[in-house]
C-alpha cells in the first residue's frame, strides 16, 4: 500500500533486528508503551511474536495497522492470543473506495470494514485513525462513525456495557495532514477550527462545545498553535454507545516538525537509543 501521506516513506529499510529490539526494552527503567508501527508491521510473521515477547517483557504493546490482513480472522485472533490489547486501525475512507483510490492508492473499503469486524469479534480495544484532506473525504468524519458503530452492533457490541469497550472507550482520531515525508500538500491541508466546522455541520455538535474539550496527554503541540490548540476529544453518542472523537492538528513548526517537544513520544534510533518522535523523524527524513 503505497499511501500519498506517509510520514516515513522509505521501503529500504532492513527489518528491526528483534533480538536486539528485546535486549533494548528489557533495559527501559520502567514500563511503557511500545507503538509498533511500519511501513505495515503486520507484514512481519513475527509480529504475534514480538507482541508476546514485549508483554513478557512488562511493557504494553500496540499496534498501528493499516489493517488488510486483519480481514482474515484467525490472523486477528492470533494477535490477541500473543497479548495485543491495542489496536490503532487506519481507515481514511471509511467504506468509500473511491476516498482511498486516492488517498491509500488501491480499493481497500472491504477489507478495512472486514478488519474491523474482526477486530471487534475478537473483543480486541481499538482507535481508528483517519487522514482528512481537503476535496477529498471532507464527508468521511460522520460517515466513519456510523461504520464504526454499524459494525460493532452488528457483532452485538454496546460501547456502554460490553467489555473491554465500556472500559476502553474507543476514540475515532480525524486529524489533518503532516506536512512532513510523502504528503498530499498544504493546499490540502484542514485547520484545527475547519475540522471542528465539519463536525459541527456533519454532527450536530457546537464548535464552541468540540474547541473547549482539550486534551492533555498525546499530541502536545503543533506549528500554527503553539501551546494553544493542537487537539480535542469530544464524546458522541451512537446507536451502540458512546465514542469519542479526536481532532488533531498536524500541521508542522517552523523546522518542518509535527507535534514537538512531545515527552510522551520517543523513536528508536538506528544507534538503539531513544529520540524525540517527530523531530528524529524530520532530521532523517526519507532516510530512517
Amino acid at each position: 500500500m503505497a499511501c500519498a501521506n506517509c510520514y516515513i516513506p522509505n521501503r529500504d529499510i532492513p527489518d528491526l533486528d528483534k533480538d536486539k529490539l528485546f535486549e533494548f526494552l528489557e533495559k527501559l527503567p520502567f514500563r511503557t508503551y511500545i507503538r509498533l508501527i511500519g511501513a505495515e508491521p503486520t507484514l512481519r510473521d513475527d509480529l504475534p511474536e514480538i507482541v508476546s515477547t514485549v508483554k513478557k517483557i512488562g511493557h504494553r504493546p500496540s499496534v498501528t495497522t493499516n489493517g488488510v490482513r486483519m480481514a482474515h480472522l484467525k490472523y486477528t485472533q492470533k494477535l490477541k492470543k500473543a497479548g495485543l490489547r491495542l489496536l490503532l486501525h487506519s481507515m481514511n475512507g471509511a467504506d468509500d473506495d473511491e476516498v482511498y483510490k486516492i488517498i491509500d492508492n488501491g480499493k481497500w473499503a472491504t477489507l478495512k470494514v472486514r478488519a474491523l469486524a474482526n477486530i471487534f469479534k475478537c473483543r480486541l480495544p481499538v482507535n481508528t485513525g483517519t487522514i482528512i484532506a481537503k476535496g477529498v473525504n471532507s464527508h468521511t468524519i460522520k460517515r466513519q462513525i456510523e461504520v464504526f458503530s454499524k459494525t460493532a452492533k452488528n457483532e452485538g457490541i454496546n460501547f456502554d456495557s460490553t467489555p473491554p469497550y465500556s472500559r476502553i472507550t474507543p476514540v475515532l482520531r480525524m486529524k489533518s495532514i503532516g506536512l512532513i515525508g510523502r504528503h498530499m500538500g498544504e493546499d490540502k491541508c484542514y485547520s484545527m477550527f475547519e475540522l471542528a466546522e465539519l463536525c459541527e455541520q456533519q454532527l450536530g455538535i457546537k464548535m464552541d462545545f468540540i474547541l473547549n474539550q482539550k486534551v492533555s496527554a498525546g499530541v502536545v503541540k503543533a506549528g500554527n498553535y503553539g501551546d494553544g490548540l493542537t487537539s480535542v476529544m469530544f464524546p458522541v453518542h451512537t446507536d451502540a454507545g458512546k465514542i469519542y472523537v479526536r481532532l488533531v492538528d498536524w500541521s508542522v513548526n517552523d523546522d518542518g516538525v509535527v507535534d514537538h517537544d512531545n515527552p510522551f513520544r520517543g523513536r528508536l534510533t538506528q544507534n538503539w537509543t531513544v529520540a524525540p518522535f517527530f523531530e528524529h523523524v524530520k532530521r532523517n527524513e526519507f532516510k530512517y
